[in-house]
């Protein structure tokens, strides 16, 4: 396989599950690019891997998105789902804001002042603190009916702050979920319906950049060899941490991120 392919399959590879499983995506993204030497393709290669991280989550919880445009499209008839699949889409919606406000004011800011190695490292250890701290404090034993706009804007709070490389996602998502009386795998689903606006946001506003700069179509495959392991791992990851957190807490990828902060902070000062 041509070197290039072989590079685009690893940052699609790593995008798709670190996307979902709460380990960082931004900062795993940043490592593999500084350890193994790989370029930063751009633009409109950012818009790839987040249009396939998106897709994956359209396609997986398929049956969730259709009940929820069907409930706005069902006017007056407003059986009990109906008005529960409409309340879920209202909740993510106000989820969504402090993100789009944050991501609006300060992502410039956060690109020039947060993409260091160091301050990955610091944000995957106090996150990893985090998962530990929720854990052992918090027992959530809600399902997502029980979840109102206050709690599900202190999820989209927690969103918002994840915008900083190091800070997962999906996992400050869910630590912020399972604070507000979610169980863990509840928490996982909102996170995960959840990133979807904020990922197609990012994903077109770096789509729109790569356009006004100037996109030259010269290497198609290694797009879509990227796009097609984001996709594909992205499902994988999905469907793993959704049936992982049924039956285990957030520990080990605690353990994880302790471990792999401090490795990078050592080597690092070394």
């Amino acid at each position: 396989m041509d070197f290039n392919l072989i590079q685009a399959s690893i940052l699609g590879m790593v995008q798709g599950i670190t996307e979902f499983v709460p380990i960082s995506s931004s900062g795993h993204l940043v490592l593999v690019r500084d350890l193994l030497n790989i370029p930063d393709q751009g633009n409109f290669f950012d818009a790839i891997l987040h249009l396939a991280t998106l897709l994956a989550i359209i396609i997986y919880f398929r049956l969730d998105w259709l009940s929820m445009i069907k409930s706005w499209i069902n006017g007056n008839k407003a059986s009990r789902q109906t008005r529960t699949d409409r309340r879920l889409s209202s909740l993510i919606l106000i989820a969504t804001i402090p993100a789009i406000i944050i991501g609006w004011f300060a992502n410039v800011w956060i690109e020039q002042n947060f993409r260091s190695l160091i301050t990955i490292a610091i944000l995957m250890i106090l996150t990893g603190i985090v998962f530990l701290l929720a854990e052992k404090l918090l027992k959530p034993n809600d399902n997502l009916t029980r979840l109102n706009w206050s709690k599900s804007l202190g999820v989209g709070l927690a969103q918002a702050i994840s915008i900083l490389p190091g800070i997962s996602r999906s996992g400050a998502t869910i630590t912020a979920g399972m604070y507000m009386g979610l169980k863990r795998d509840m928490a996982a689903k909102f996170s995960f319906l959840l990133a979807a606006p904020i990922i197609a946001v990012a994903g077109g506003y770096s789509l729109y950049l790569s356009f006004r700069e100037g996109i030259i179509f010269y290497d198609w495959l290694f797009w879509l060899t990227a796009f097609s392991f984001a996709l594909i791992f992205g499902i994988l990851a999905i469907k793993f941490l959704l049936n992982f957190l049924k039956k285990y807490s957030l520990n080990i990828f605690a353990y994880y991120l302790l471990i792999a902060g401090t490795v990078l902070l050592v080597t690092k000062f070394i």
